[in-house]
């Protein structure tokens, strides 16, 4: 009766089943199952006690250890501390008007692409909050959360990997030029095409920055019903940008085999982490570093005066020189190794001295 987006997508099931609305109690004052009103008030209640008081998560051994992030909260207003202004906008990132030098950093998660129509998804809910929220509020005065100008491709819309690179190196380079010397654009992305890279990577080219750092991080749940028994990944590449002249970057490489060195490293780093990349999670932490490396080797060069059709195809010729990402990949595996789809790759001993991917 729930997670009606546990796939990219509404299907219609032919069994139903109704929630309980107030939720079952399990004796130990917890809830059963999920969707209840005491479930979801439970989940609200460890939220904003998570607002007061964040942590992060480190693991030892089989055990997770809660780590207080000391004098940090999250918030507008909390006693005995400066106060803070939040917005919340319901509005396009290519429109928005940002004074120079005035953000301390970036931090986004774009589209994927062609993953997923957020705007069709969305419209399931939207009309029914519509008649909660009424028209008057931002972002509910239309009738739609459908747009021409969604920022994802859509080959019924006909809105394709160029209209999707313009939108973006749109939005990176208002951003660009609002944050002060040195402030990091960061972001995260994965997709299973590396066609979809060229287009954060002409991004972020256009917006005048470079990509310092690209850190593999899961992302999504193995389990989920449009991943599980795929080659999808579930490992999200996370994407350092700054200014060129304060940039120091990380892991540099310049042929395959240093490439395979550092992704052998990534891989361990996951494993110490309790988690078992699959050949989806290394194709895209690959398509990852490529991508940086070749924003930093076209920078230099780089003009915006091209059009967007040159600017793919020229990022594109530079990924290529790197070498195939197949090879790199099947260098990466031994067949022996290869279990249901997933590389039993170990961390690498490796004579290289190469930086803390951490430290950027």
């Amino acid at each position: 009766s729930l997670d009606i987006f546990s796939i990219h997508g509404f299907p219609v099931s032919l069994v139903q089943c109704e929630s309980n609305f107030l939720g079952i109690p399990n004796g130990n004052g917890a809830s059963v199952g999920s969707g209840g009103w005491s479930n979801i008030i439970e989940k609200y209640v460890k939220a904003k006690n998570y607002c007061d008081d964040p942590f992060e998560v480190r693991r030892d051994s089989s055990k997770k250890i809660l780590v207080p992030i000391e004098g940090e909260w999250i918030g507008e207003h909390r006693e005995g501390l400066r106060s803070r202004r939040v917005e919340i906008h319901c509005a396009s990132s290519t429109g928005v008007d940002l004074a120079p030098g005035t953000l301390d950093g970036v931090f986004t998660d774009p589209p994927y692409f062609g993953n997923v129509q957020y705007g069709e998804l969305m419209d399931f809910c939207y009309v029914w909050l519509r008649k909660l929220v009424g028209t008057k509020s931002e972002g509910f005065d239309r009738e739609s959360t459908r747009s021409s100008n969604e920022l994802t491709g859509n080959k019924t819309e006909a809105r394709g990997i160029g209209n999707f690179t313009e939108g973006l190196s749109s939005v990176y380079s208002r951003m660009a030029q609002a944050l002060r010397p040195g402030a990091p654009l960061v972001f995260t992305y994965h997709h299973n095409l590396l066609e979809a890279y060229h287009a954060i990577g002409v991004a972020i080219l256009d917006s005048g920055l470079v990509c310092s750092a690209s850190l593999p991080c899961p992302a999504e749940m193995g389990g989920s019903i449009h991943i599980h028994g795929t080659d999808s990944s579930i490992v999200d590449t996370v994407f350092v940008c700054r200014d060129p002249d304060v940039a120091i970057i990380q892991n540099p490489f310049e042929s395959p085999s240093e490439l395979s060195d550092i992704v052998k490293i990534d891989l361990g780093q996951l494993r110490l982490a309790e988690m078992r990349p699959t050949i989806g999670d290394i194709r895209c932490i690959i398509f990852g570093h490529l991508t940086r490396m070749a924003v930093w080797n076209l920078h230099p060069s780089w003009t915006n005066k091209d059009s967007t059709a040159e600017k793919l195809s020229r990022f594109s010729r530079m990924i290529e020189s790197f070498g195939r990402v197949q090879k790199i990949i099947e260098d990466l595996s031994e067949k022996d190794s290869t279990i249901n789809g997933s590389l039993n790759i170990t961390h690498p001993a490796s004579d290289r001295k190469i930086k803390n991917a951490v430290s950027f």
